[in-house]
């Protein structure tokens, strides 16, 4: 196992015991076979008997001398102890000839060589160091002298690592890896995703149980690696669109049924009737599809709409079962204002709907203080059970129908508690100056082709009583007073209660049956108004401390600047 471990690392055992081949014993006495300097340093110092430990200790540098060995073993010159043997006895049969001399003088060529310099530096570096530089003249003959035998002394038994360098295994499983990786980055990049588009689509259309189109699929890296399905239109007119739809790369590659963590979604836009035919929606729940298990969707910038009405700029999240029907599904606006928690039920959607701080039309200061209601959403419309909900400084609770199955309907009935009436007339008429506090029940109609012609010809009926309260503008008393023929311009009217009818027909307001209790002064009457301009007649009755004065007055003028005339 240790030989192994130094094959592949490439090291060298410090134990290790070396012993010059007849090669490399013939390279001692022959200047020529080796040049390198620190080469021939260490051929000199190898005698079977030093280790590599050694031979570091002796010459004083361990990676010069392991550096130097690898290379002279790979070369032959050496061997190990162990293997010094065998290799001797097959070497000095090639010394015996290599060593031969030439048949002639004409057979060597050049001049003789001169005395390497070497040996010099051999003999510096160590007083015992082998002369082994000294040239013979190039007409002596070598055939006279026996062949040098060298018994090679065989050390300590260790391993040993055979010879020739050791594969590069970690440089190349290393190089593997790097080269993976770069593969696949490259493969990741330029892969053309567009390729998964027919199955994704067929996917996507037999869970959600309608046509779904994706115009483009790429990968994208940041924040983490997500498959990216682009601007995908939903039904067969493509009245629902997503920007965009993310999910793990990885969850739609195999053959088996898809099963996906998390979708998460930017940017849909989604038609309210679309809602009930998905599958997590479905009033009945459906067995578990064999196309693909989704447990999560997170979605922002969410719009509903139903016609031309839109409620927009929703976010929230979608648990799901394994029958595909949510456990839980819960919307909200960035800031809060409103708050959708839907559920299916066999009759529909219902919703569980709150609101702080909301405002429903972005034109009008009308804003919700709170609000609370339950609602069922039903293809092609919206019942509001019941609502409770803090407005104008006071309470109005009832129940709505949004109906948009051919143009836009509604009808919505309620009642009023506490309202401030300078609060309904800033939201309503802002030049009309009244106090006082609202009391009473509504009854709404409205219908048109659009969201905008159902409000302007809506029909509304209110049944309303105020307390407490001023009427800026006409001071009905000063008129009586003055008697007949005499203008009052200003003054204000304070009263104990207000009373009438109130109906609002065609951007028209009819004012029947007001009664108006000021203590000593009382009217009834009615009054007209249409873009600004007022006209009221009224019986006022003014009680003194010696008579009671009655006549009939008129008001007329356009707001805020009215006149008061005391007729006969």
């Amino acid at each position: 196992m240790r030989v192994i471990l130094l094959k592949i690392f490439w090291l060298m055992d410090k134990y290790l015991v070396y012993v010059k081949t007849p090669i490399g014993d013939e390279a001692v006495r022959q200047s020529t076979h080796v040049v390198k300097r620190n080469l021939r340093m260490v051929l000199v110092q190898v005698d079977g008997k030093l280790s590599v430990a050694e031979l570091s200790t002796k010459i004083g540098n361990s990676q010069l001398v392991e550096a130097a060995l690898r290379e002279l073993e790979s070369d032959g010159y050496i061997a190990p102890t162990l293997e010094g043997v065998s290799v001797w006895e097959e070497g000095v049969r090639k010394a015996k000839f290599n060593s031969a001399p030439p048949l002639s003088d004409f057979s060597s060529f050049g001049p003789a060589p001169v005395r390497s310099a070497d040996a010099g530096y051999s003999q510096a570096m160590a007083g015992n160091f082998s002369r082994f530089s000294q040239a013979s003249p190039p007409n002596q003959a070598k055939r006279d002298l026996p062949p040098r035998v060298v018994t090679p002394v065989i050390a300590d038994k260790r391993e040993f690592i055979r010879e020739g360098k050791p594969f590069p295994w970690a440089r190349a499983l290393l190089m593997v890896i790097v080269g993976g990786f770069i593969a696949s980055l490259v493969t990741l990049f330029f892969y053309p995703y567009n390729n998964f588009k027919p199955r994704i689509e067929a996917v996507a259309s037999q869970y959600l149980q309608v046509p779904v189109r994706i115009e483009s699929i790429d990968l994208k890296f940041s924040p983490r690696p997500n498959l990216l399905l682009s601007n995908l239109k939903i039904g067969e007119q493509g009245d629902s669109t997503i920007e965009s739809v993310s999910l793990p790369p990885f969850s739609l590659i195999g053959s088996g049924k898809p099963d996906i963590q998390r979708l998460n979604v930017s940017g849909a836009s989604i038609a309210l009737d679309r809602l009930h035919q998905f599958p997590f929606f479905a009033s009945i729940a459906r067995e578990p599809q064999a196309s693909v298990s989704v447990h999560r969707i997170d979605i922002e910038r969410l719009t509903f709409k139903a016609g031309d009405l839109v409620l927009d700029g929703l976010s929230g999240e979608m648990l799901l079962r394994k029958n595909g029907q949510a456990e839980k599904a819960a919307f909200q606006t960035v800031d809060r204002s409103i708050r959708l928690l839907a559920h299916s039920s066999p009759s529909g959607l219902l919703l569980n709907i709150e609101g702080y701080g909301w405002k429903p039309f972005a034109n009008t200061p009308l804003t919700f203080d709170s609000l609370q209601a339950k609602g069922l959403l039903q293809p092609g419309k919206l019942v509001i059970n019941s609502f409770d909900s803090t407005l104008l400084g006071g309470v109005i609770k009832g129940s709505w129908l949004f109906d948009w199955t051919s143009g836009m309907t509604m009808v919505g009935d309620g009642s009023l508690a506490r309202l401030d009436a300078r609060k309904v007339s800033a939201a309503f008429a802002p030049k009309l100056a009244l106090e006082g506090e609202m009391a009473g029940v509504f009854r709404l109609r409205g219908s048109g082709p659009n969201t905008t012609d159902m409000w302007l010809s809506a029909d509304a009926a209110l049944d309303l009583v105020m307390t407490n309260g001023v009427l800026h503008g006409i001071d009905l008393g000063e008129a009586v007073r003055r008697g007949t023929g005499s203008v009052i311009r200003g003054g204000a009217t304070k009263f104990d209660q207000l009373s009438g009818t109130i109906t609002i027909k065609q951007n028209q307001l009819l004012g029947r049956n007001i009664q108006l209790d000021a203590g000593r002064v009382t009217a009834n009457g009615q009054f007209s108004a249409a873009n600004q301009r007022v006209d009221a007649s009224l019986v006022v009755t003014m009680q003194t401390s010696v008579s009671t004065l009655r006549s009939p007055v008129r008001v007329t003028g356009v707001l805020p600047d009215l006149s008061t005339v005391a007729n006969r």
